[in-house]
């Protein structure tokens, strides 16, 4: 069996990773040692298409009532649909970006998901530390609702995180 170097994705000129790839076998002859080789009809990788992954997004804490600091903290869909989707999606407790009428993004927290005096399930949310509250119809949603992205934390969690 004809040993063939393994591909590599190059990150940076310090640091290589070497790529698994399913067709890697151990063969296991009496007569060799333990040797790592791959078949020879799975040569028809490409390493240049092999493209080094983005660093993950660092974990930003906010406070209730915080502005927006950056887009990339609220979730921003292409389609239309799928912003709907996410902000219906939205639970009780769950952390969200509503658009104040300074035209502000503020960081808050959905407290409450009821039906008005018209059969419309509004929802409710806290704005602020001190307990200001804004509640807005389906109609509004879209426009001023926005989940916020996997890596935006609230701020008193990050406290109980460093109590523990």
């Amino acid at each position: 069996m004809i040993n063939k170097p393994m591909p590599r994705v190059k990150f940076s000129p310090e640091c290589e990773l070497r790529v698994f790839r399913s067709s890697d076998v151990i063969c296991l002859d009496s007569d060799s040692d333990h040797t790592i080789g791959t078949d020879a009809e799975d040569d028809d990788s490409d390493d240049s298409s092999i493209e080094p992954q983005a660093p993950p997004m660092t974990i930003q804490h906010y406070r209730l009532g915080d502005t927006l600091r950056s887009t990339k903290d609220m979730e921003q869909f292409t389609a239309f649909g799928d912003t709907v989707q996410s902000i219906y999606a939205l639970q009780l407790s769950e952390f969200a970006w509503v658009k104040r009428n300074s035209g502000d993004w503020t960081f808050c927290q959905l407290i409450e998901r009821a039906e008005n005096d018209r059969g419309e399930e509004v929802m409710t949310f806290s704005v602020s530390e001190m307990g200001h509250r804004k509640s807005l119809r389906p109609s509004r949603w879209i426009n001023m609702v926005r989940k916020c992205s996997p890596h935006v934390r609230s701020e008193y969690f990050r406290s109980v995180m460093i109590s523990l």
